[in-house]
């Protein structure tokens, strides 16, 4: 399989936002590629609301307005930063969203093909398959001097932390009003996070309003190198583990397609012995393989992978993948996954910086992809499930019932 070809065809569905016809479009396409290669392929629907922008710019709104409040009303404004703080929270971890269902539903769907032979482990491979919108909060030098700050504090900073750490301030400075706290340096305080969020607010509406990227990077790539991998073991099987293939749709509102399809498959799948990994935005750089990653909290990745991926790098003399650990302040579809307590881990390149260059926008096109990273995320995802096969698969053989991944504690 040409993975510069696929990007292309991908690429070509304009405008994959989740929700669209265009994403509908390349869902059936990546099926029957999968049908093409002799496999089995589920096209499953779900509904969805992908608009995290405007999500988030309502609750900024909220926060803002709240913070005014306590200063005439302290009991309106603590209740309405704690509304934005709770829904804020519980939308960038899945668990509770209120404030989406303001926001409107639309029809999106997962591409599955299970690789089922009746080997005691599955290897799950994912990637998705829509478009983000671009924004100026994603311009290049926004993002790059972020992640230049992140490596020199040796802590990844993410966009989302500068919207919600604000709130939590605010919520503090609330409670101190509430319990009758009133002085200069408590108004200096809330000042400067009030000033952040009003700042946050037009640059949220301004992602609202912008275009939808082309996604060669994020994510046609991560689909090309999975459908490769798949076209590998599918030639060369794992002795062990069966390979499934998933592409998730809607990814780019927050991670919903693979949340829907967890949803409902999950009980299907044992939890000691299914591994995911995942495939994100390979297209620019170098390998890093996530140690932990998280939107607000991140969550550490399954230790026997991320052991995996480091002995990798370090057998790496000839420096084919520069491959190093990378906490990421972002999120990928692994997240949800490793959340649910399934052994998970995310693969992605980056440059130098850890910047993963034309990120969310419109210069993400076919022709900018790297075909050496493409190669080197392709024969790097190769080698750690050629090698979870060889250090973790004979402990799954004696039965499937009581096979397991070691402990992540």
């Amino acid at each position: 399989m040409d993975p510069l070809l696929e990007i292309e065809d991908l690429v070509a569905f304009e405008g994959r936002w989740p929700g669209t016809d265009a994403e509908r479009r390349a869902s059936g396409h990546l099926a029957a590629t999968l049908e093409s290669m002799g496999r089995e392929a589920t096209v499953e629907p779900t509904r969805v609301s992908p608009n995290y922008a405007l999500t988030h710019f309502i609750h900024v709104l909220l926060a803002i307005v709240g913070s005014v409040a306590t200063v005439s009303a302290p009991v309106v404004g603590l209740t309405l930063l704690a509304l934005a703080v709770v829904s804020t929270l519980g939308d960038l971890t899945g668990t509770l969203q209120l404030a989406r269902r303001l926001t409107g539903r639309r029809a999106s769907q997962n591409v599955m093909s299970r690789g089922q032979t009746g080997k005691p482990g599955t290897l799950i491979l994912i990637a998705h398959y829509d478009a983000a919108r671009t924004g100026f909060v994603y311009s290049p030098g926004i993002l790059r001097r972020l992640a230049a700050l992140g490596r020199f504090l040796h802590r990844s900073l993410g966009l989302f932390e500068l919207m919600f750490w604000p709130m939590v301030v605010l919520l503090g400075c609330a409670v101190a009003r509430v319990l009758g706290v009133e002085s200069d340096v408590l108004s200096a305080v809330q000042f400067v996070p009030t000033v952040m969020l009003i700042l946050a607010a037009p640059l949220l509406a301004n992602i609202v309003l912008s275009p939808v990227v082309p996604g060669a990077s994020d994510n046609a790539s991560g689909v090309a190198t999975v459908l490769r991998l798949a076209e590998r073991f599918d030639d060369l099987p794992l002795e062990h583990f069966d390979v499934w293939v998933l592409f998730p749709g809607a990814e780019e509102g927050l991670l919903l397609g693979m949340r829907a399809w967890l949803r409902r498959h999950r009980k299907e799948l044992g939890k000691r012995s299914t591994v995911f990994l995942n495939v994100d935005t390979v297209g620019h750089g170098t390998v890093r393989y996530m140690t932990k990653e998280g939107l607000v909290l991140a969550g550490r990745y399954h230790p026997t992978l991320v052991n995996l991926c480091r002995e990798i790098a370090a057998d790496d003399v000839d420096d084919r993948f520069g491959a190093r650990g990378y906490a990421s302040r972002f999120a990928t579809d692994a997240v949800v996954a490793r959340a649910k307590g399934f052994p998970a881990i995310t693969i992605t390149c980056t440059d130098a910086v850890d910047y993963p260059p034309h990120f969310h926008q419109m210069t993400d096109t076919s022709d900018r992809v790297e075909p050496a990273a493409l190669e080197r995320a392709y024969e790097f995802c190769a080698e750690l499930a050629e090698r979870l096969d060889e250090t973790i698969g004979p402990a799954l053989e004696p039965a499937a019932s009581a096979a397991r991944m070691p402990s992540s504690d």
